[in-house]
């Protein structure tokens, strides 16, 4: 109650109209209270991250990650997050489609104005690591100049090749999958980026793996 009657507040003062373009970001919880309380200001650029629609059994009961919160009630003036969009100028959702939890909650949002990025192997950690690979501050930077375009945030998602723990990631999907051509392609390149004993590592098993099946790796290419 507190906290609608801070929105209400501030909408009633008029906050928002004090400013020509707002902003609204949240990831996971906070997501679903950045896009529920964006209503606020009509016309808002929303950035989500991984965010929840609601924690309403009868709407996500598939969700066992929070089940204190289907003690709150969600039926209220902002209690399903994915319609209070409807008033916002766009938003932007980021997301693993890998975790299926957040895959189920950003199908939820699905709206005409609505964007949603697919951040495969970024894990539930997703807000962690779009913040350690630099996207994340330059991501909202935009919204705030009304340039948050799909092309644009594509741009800035080029800089997860050169974030360890992506090409990390990525390696040992391969590697579980049992792609050595593949993965030993992946971790060559990744060595140009980063000598790390995991990708040097992944490298010569992949080669041993060819090895014993009579192939070997392509040349490489020279580097730039």
């Amino acid at each position: 109650d507190e906290v609608i009657g801070f929105f209400d507040d501030l909408v009633d003062d008029g906050f928002f109209d004090h400013f020509d373009r707002v902003v609204f970001y949240g990831a996971a919880a906070c997501g679903y209270a950045a896009a529920a309380y964006s209503v606020a200001a009509p016309g808002a650029t929303v950035v989500l991250v991984r965010p929840e629609a609601t924690q309403d059994p009868r709407i996500a009961e598939w969700d066992r990650r929070h089940t204190q919160a289907r003690k709150l009630d969600f039926t209220g003036r902002y209690g399903f997050a994915p319609e209070m969009l409807d008033a916002s100028e766009g938003c932007l959702i980021l997301y693993d489609p890998a975790q299926r939890e957040d895959a189920m909650h950003a199908a939820l949002f699905a709206r005409p104005h609505v964007t949603r990025i697919r951040c495969r192997h970024l894990g539930r950690r997703t807000e962690e690591h779009l913040l350690n690979m630099g996207m994340l501050v330059p991501l909202l930077l935009a919204a705030g100049r009304g340039k948050l375009t799909e092309a644009h945030v594509a741009r800035l998602y080029r800089k997860r090749r050169l974030h360890p723990p992506y090409l990390r990631h990525v390696q040992s999907h391969l590697e579980a999958e049992g792609r050595a051509r593949l993965a030993g392609l992946w971790c060559r390149a990744a060595l140009r980026q980063h000598e790390r004993p995991a990708f040097r590592r992944g490298l010569e098993e992949a080669q041993a793996a060819l090895a014993a099946e009579g192939r070997a790796l392509p040349p490489a290419l020279p580097s730039d």
